[in-house]
């Protein structure tokens, strides 16, 4: 499952149709295109969690949503305008047509320009902006020598700069301690750093300064303004979730705009050569590829490759 999926799954989860907007007063009985809207949520969350992934897959659903608002046609309420900003979230990160999410959101904005609706597409529009250049510096990226990172701390002794390791291949993980989709790939990276053990491959996990370590005790302990202890943390949590890799922490931000990165967990793979060959791969997901990309780059290099 991709980022984006994995990120509309937990929006439908914590905020159910009829909250996605915030409401001060009671909750008013549900309408009737509140409760449509909510059987079409629940029907997107059982394919999610079906395992469905293409866009193809949810034709019927995209379908749903342009027959739920041709049904309350000349309905401006509140409850319509949840429809629209879903269907455009659902555009967006279900089967990832930001072009044409963001027709949806302007004619969100055009249908009901007084709507709290309109003013969650003034923020959903500045995202699809960043994601937009995002995606432009990551396609510039590709090919071109990789930004320096600088390393305060690290488990591997010497680290101080990406460039340190030139001259193998290495795969940047961007990650941070609360970040649940990072930690559950961990599983996936620990098995393609035993797959290239002994050969001049480097698995990388950079992180930054967070403020706080999360997911090591029950409560986030808070390390604000003590990057010392932060720092001195990072080893109970490599041991807990057997991270079998080396960590760094970066002067700059793990949320790197030198690489594009909006969301974590974010592979970069980086040639011997020191060139970006990749960036924006997740590495839970097993489109990635990570293996066959690393072992092309070895081969392409006349470097060992696992046997």
């Amino acid at each position: 499952m991709t980022i984006r999926r994995i990120f509309l799954a937990v929006l439908i989860t914590l905020l159910p149709a009829g909250a996605i907007f915030a409401q001060d007063e009671a909750p008013a009985p549900q309408s009737a295109a509140a409760a449509d809207l909510d059987a079409l949520v629940a029907q997107i969350k059982a394919k999610l969690n079906a395992g469905a992934e293409s866009g193809d897959e949810f034709s019927a659903e995209a379908k749903a949503f342009d027959d739920l608002l041709a049904k309350y046609a000349g309905d401006t309420s509140e409850d319509i305008v949840k429809i629209a900003f879903m269907q455009a979230t659902f555009t967006m990160q279900i089967l990832e047509d930001n072009a044409k999410a963001k027709e949806q959101l302007l004619a969100l904005q055009a249908n009901y320009p007084d709507s709290e609706g309109a003013k969650a597409a003034d923020k959903a529009l500045a995202y699809l902006e960043r994601a937009a250049a995002a995606e432009a510096l990551k396609a510039a990226l590709i090919g071109n020598p990789a930004p320096e990172l600088n390393f305060t701390w690290s488990t591997r002794d010497g680290l101080d700069k990406l460039s340190d390791l030139k001259g193998q291949v290495v795969v940047l993980d961007f990650w941070a301690t609360w970040c649940g989709p990072c930690i559950r790939s961990f599983p996936n990276i620990r098995e393609e750093v035993a797959h290239f053990k002994g050969t001049p491959v480097t698995f990388l996990g950079v992180t930054s300064l967070q403020g706080r370590v999360s997911n090591l005790e029950s409560k986030a302990i808070d390390t604000k303004d003590d990057p010392a202890k932060e720092q001195a943390l990072m080893p109970d949590f490599i041991k807990k979730f057997d991270m079998t890799w080396d960590v760094a922490f970066s002067e700059q931000n793990v949320f790197n705009d030198d690489y594009g990165v909006t969301g974590i967990p974010h592979l970069a793979i980086i040639a011997p050569d020191g060139t970006v060959r990749f960036s924006g791969l997740h590495p839970g997901d097993p489109a990635s590829d990570v293996q066959g990309k690393v072992t092309a780059l070895l081969k392409e290099f006349n470097l060992p490759v696992p046997n």
